[in-house]
């Protein structure tokens, strides 16, 4: 709209401003607001500007886009979230791999629960087993097994959500098993005594959305994992395990868990 040939009156209203007394910009921070005195989503001081909802929180509190109005970056205050990129990828999206490999003749126990690796070397001792129940068992007590415990289990530094997880096994024989996977979060002990790190109060996060039978060697297999629990505090540790209801053969497994920063 061009202000020209309109008088104040029938325009005023259109025009920003600071609504400072005539003194304009200074080193406070002040809503600009239009003619009427209604305020925006801006805040001006001659050192800062702030972009915040008036009215309601929304996915779009800011936006930039391209010429062609592709969002590449935009606050989601609704969600208290940030994105970027033209496929809104969340900006401290983060992946953390969990795995094994044949080479261990893992698992050696069927319908049991063993825990994947969550270092960069896939190779244990001996594998941490999480119990026979549907699910990974709840608490895991450290007898002699500390250097497999440590091995498996990742201490989670932030408050994290997690987004997708996404697995691919393959088997090490022509006979494959049933197999499914499962993402646990539990307390572990931090304070260096008797009991440091044993483990409690588990809590599934991500769950096989069916059982998968296993193609041996033949080929390799992909699952998408459901998430069921997605916010993980900080303190606490995150293990990943696969269940398989025989030893035909022994599995690789890849695991990439999804998450962003909260």
């Amino acid at each position: 709209m061009s202000l020209t040939g309109k008088t104040k009156a029938s325009s005023y209203k259109d025009l920003l401003q600071m609504n400072n007394s005539n003194s304009g910009v200074d080193t406070a921070v002040r809503d600009v607001v239009d003619g009427e005195g209604t305020p925006s989503a801006l805040r001006l001081s001659d050192d800062t500007l702030k972009v915040s909802p008036q009215n309601d929180d929304t996915t779009t509190t800011f936006v930039a886009t391209d010429k062609d109005n592709n969002a590449l970056f935009a606050v989601d205050s609704s969600n208290d979230l940030v994105k970027a990129g033209i496929g809104q990828h969340i900006v401290n999206t983060q992946v953390k791999d969990f795995c094994i490999t044949s080479v261990n003749s893992q698992p050696s126990s069927a319908d049991t629960w063993t825990a994947l690796s969550s270092v960069g070397s896939a190779r244990f001792v001996t594998a941490i087993e999480l119990g026979t129940g549907s699910t990974p068992a709840t608490t895991y007590t450290i007898a002699t097994t500390a250097m497999n415990a440590v091995q498996a289990i990742w201490y989670v530094p932030f408050n994290i959500t997690i987004d997708s997880c996404n697995v691919w096994f393959g088997a090490d024989a022509a006979s494959g098993d049933n197999v499914k996977f499962s993402v646990m979060s539990y307390t572990v002990d931090s304070a260096n005594g008797s009991t440091s790190g044993d483990l409690s109060a588990g809590a599934e996060n991500c769950v096989s959305p069916s059982t998968i039978t296993g193609a041996g060697y033949e080929q390799a297999y992909y699952q998408a994992l459901t998430v069921s629990t997605a916010d993980v505090d900080a303190g606490k540790v995150i293990m990943a395990g696969v269940h398989q209801n025989g030893t035909n053969s022994d599995l690789t497994v890849n695991m990439q868990l999804v998450y962003h920063l909260r």
